[in-house]
Parts: structure tokens; sequence; C-alpha cells
């Protein structure tokens, strides 16, 4: 059974946004739907067979979506055209419990760590490749049943490969992607060159600020992380140097226009694109600060009511920054549930990263919670957080097996030494 659950992570992850396509279009069903039952079946089932592993982020992400599922019972926000049913094989709070929760019971071995660095590497790849296509062509392998009333189209935005699964995803799994194949992959191999490339290039076509901070701050670790000597950080500044001048020249040949992006996109010296930015965060602080006393501790369920719609005077249909619209939602018992549950799997990285020197994890996490300053996506069912919380696990698995081997030595040790006297 192990094996197969193995071999289930390798099939689906990374490679979500295709069988996210695939179901899309063939079905015309979301893949949630699916995998939602995939994984509630894998819960129960290894529920029922073996002890299990709840570690504390886990706890606190369940007691968190139990407080999630309540409060929108209480408030009566199942959709007219669903069930209670139906609501909660789509829900992505239920999806993120059951997939980690297979996760943190599966023990994974050392042939799964090197297959899973080739396909994160190949997705990566993949996606590099097609926001280079969606230059010429924006049209190409864009989910166009997304939320159309944002129209990010009409902004110039490329999505890469991840429309399918939702219009954040780029933001939030890319540079978590990033940031572990900067972890495990030496600057010294032939294969470095293309993460750096392929990161920088799809930030930047992506045209979204938060994208391209969240890519920094993934590149980070090679210069923050103490333990990498100082050769390999140089060598990595080069490599990014001589990267961005490339893609610079490229971008210059081909016609994009580099000029824009960077005094619109990027520096916001645009007075439309900076107005529109800043009111939306001013008008979210103000209504959240006019809202929230209302009702601090329990708050209103997850769903903007008409009232603050309105406030909003059209800027955002949300409070547009997560932790206000969190706190909004679910008042200050269940946005502290969730920020336990944060808290724990970013302390559990952090350790990982000083025992083992993987830092990938960490730092993946990190671009998420800075995404959510300037979005609501606390969605931790999404690729790049599965994939965070499978090195995590696959590094705790290396350390047990590390300790058993070297305690049956030490077991085996007497009994050589008395059968030689």
């Amino acid at each position: 059974m192990n094996k197969y659950l193995q071999i289930l992570f390798l099939v689906l992850f990374p490679f979500y946004p295709f069988w996210a396509w695939a179901f899309l279009t063939g079905d015309n069903k979301e893949i949630v739907e699916y995998a939602n039952l995939l994984w509630l079946g894998l819960f129960v089932f290894l529920l029922i067979i073996k002890s299990n592993r709840f570690p504390k982020y886990l706890v606190f992400l369940m007691l968190f979506t139990a407080y999630h599922l309540g409060s929108v019972y209480y408030f009566n926000l199942v959709p007219p055209e669903m069930t209670w049913v139906s609501f909660i094989r789509q829900d992505l709070n239920v999806y993120a419990c059951a997939v980690l929760f297979v996760i943190e019971n599966t023990k994974f071995e050392g042939w799964f760590f090197e297959k899973m660095n080739r396909n994160i590497l190949i997705i990566v790849a993949i996606s590099a490749l097609v926001s280079l296509v969606q230059v010429a062509d924006p049209m190409f392998f864009l989910n166009q049943k997304m939320d159309v009333e944002m129209d990010y189209t009409g902004t110039g935005r490329i999505f890469s490969i991840y429309s399918w699964t939702n219009i954040n995803s780029l933001g939030i799994s890319f540079p978590i992607m990033i940031s572990i194949l900067l972890s495990v992959i030496s600057t010294q191999k032939k294969t470095f060159p293309i993460v750096v490339i392929s990161g920088l290039l799809v930030a930047f076509l992506s045209r979204a600020r938060y994208i391209m901070i969240s890519t920094i701050i993934a590149f980070s670790q090679l210069l923050i992380t103490s333990t990498i000597a100082l050769k390999r950080k140089v060598y990595f500044v080069l490599i990014l140097f001589f990267s961005v001048v490339v893609l610079m020249m490229a971008a210059q040949n081909s016609g994009f226009n580099l000029q824009e992006v960077i005094q619109d996109r990027i520096l916001e010296k645009s007075n439309e694109t900076e107005m529109g930015s800043a009111m939306v965060r001013v008008t979210s602080y103000y209504v959240f600060l006019l809202k929230f006393p209302e009702h601090p501790m329990l708050g209103v369920g997850p769903k903007t009511r008409n009232d603050v719609i309105q406030l909003l005077g059209g800027e955002a249909p949300l409070i547009h920054v997560g932790y206000l619209s969190y706190l909004y939602y679910y008042g200050i018992l269940g946005f502290l549930l969730l920020m336990i549950s944060i808290f724990f799997l970013l302390k559990r990285a952090w350790k990982t990263g000083r025992k083992h020197e993987f830092w990938g994890s960490f730092y993946g996490i990190i671009t998420f919670c800075f995404a959510n300053t300037t979005f609501v996506y606390f969605n931790m069912s999404e690729m790049g957080i599965i994939l965070a919380v499978i090195y995590l696990k696959i590094f705790e698995d290396k350390q047990e097996m590390e300790l058993a081997e070297e305690k049956d030595s030490q077991e085996l040790l007497p009994a050589v030494l008395d059968s030689e006297n």
C-alpha cells in the first residue's frame, strides 16, 4: 500500500494542473470533486488499518476546518444549488486535511526523493516554455472558464499552466517549487541554471509584482543560509546576473514591451495602476476597521456580506488582504486556529532546514505567507503547500531510517565481538 501511495503522489503532483485541465475539458468538472473523494477514502482507510500520525499543524488545521464547516452551517452559506455532501466534496479545507493526513501517514523511501526532484524540474521547465508561448498567444492553454469578471487577461498577465487550478496558483505553487529545487539541486549541476532562468522568466512574464517578490524570497535562501559556502553564493549571483541579462536581451529582440512591465507593473508609475492598487488596499483596511468590531470573536462566516461590498465601493468584492479577510470571516477564534497551524508548519520547516540543510519548504511557506498580504488565498490544499509538506516528511523519514540503521549496527556489534572471542 505504501508504495502505491508514493506512486500516486508522483503521478498527481506536481502534474496537478494537467490533471485539472483533463477533468475540466473532458468532464466539465473541477478536479477537486474527484480528488476529494480519493483523499477522503484514503483518510478513512488509513485511519482504520494503522496507528496514525497527527502533527500539531494538522491538528489545528483540522480544528480550523471543523470551525469553517460549522460557520458555513450556522450562517447557512451553502449555495442553493449544492447539497451538504457536494459542498464538502468540493471544500478545499476538507481536501487539505485529507491529503495532508495521507502524506503524514505515508513512508517515503529513498527512490521517491530523486523521482520527485525530477518531476518538479520537468514541470518548472514546462511552465517557462508555456509562459513564453503565451507572450505571443495569450490564449494558449488558458482556462477561459476561470473568473472572467476579474478580467485578468486584460492586464496582460500570463498564467502559464496554472489557470486550470486557480488564478492564484501560479503565485503560490510556482515560487514554492523553485524554492524546493534551489534547496535540492547543487549550483554545480547543469540543471541549476534551468531552475534560475525558469524562475526568473515565469515570475517576470506573470506581470504580477507579488509573484516576482515571492520568487525573489525563494532565491534568497541561497544568500541567507549560512551553511552555503561563499564560493557557491558568488556562483549563484553570477548565474542570476547573466540570466537577467540574457532574458532582457531576449525580451527586446522578441518585441516584448519590457519598459511597460517595469514602469507599470513593477514600479507602478502609471497613475491609474498605482492609484487602483493602492485604493484597494486602503479601502480594505478602512472597511475592516469599521466592520470587524461588530463580530470580533466568531466572525460572519466565509462570505463577504452585502454591507461590506457596498462599503468597498466596487474596488474589490472582498477585503483584499488575506489576514484581515480571514479575521472578518472567522473572527479571532477561527483565525487563530489557522495561524497556529501555519506557525507549527513553519516551525517544523525551520527545524528541518537546521537539521538537514533543506530550506526549500521553509522559504516556500514564507512566500505563501507573504502572498496573503496582497490577496485572499489561504488555501492549504494548493499544490505547492502539498509538495512542501511532502519534502518535510521525506527528510523526517530519512532521519528515522538512519537512526534505525545506526541502532541495528550498535546492537549487532556486541554479537560480532562475542563471536570473534
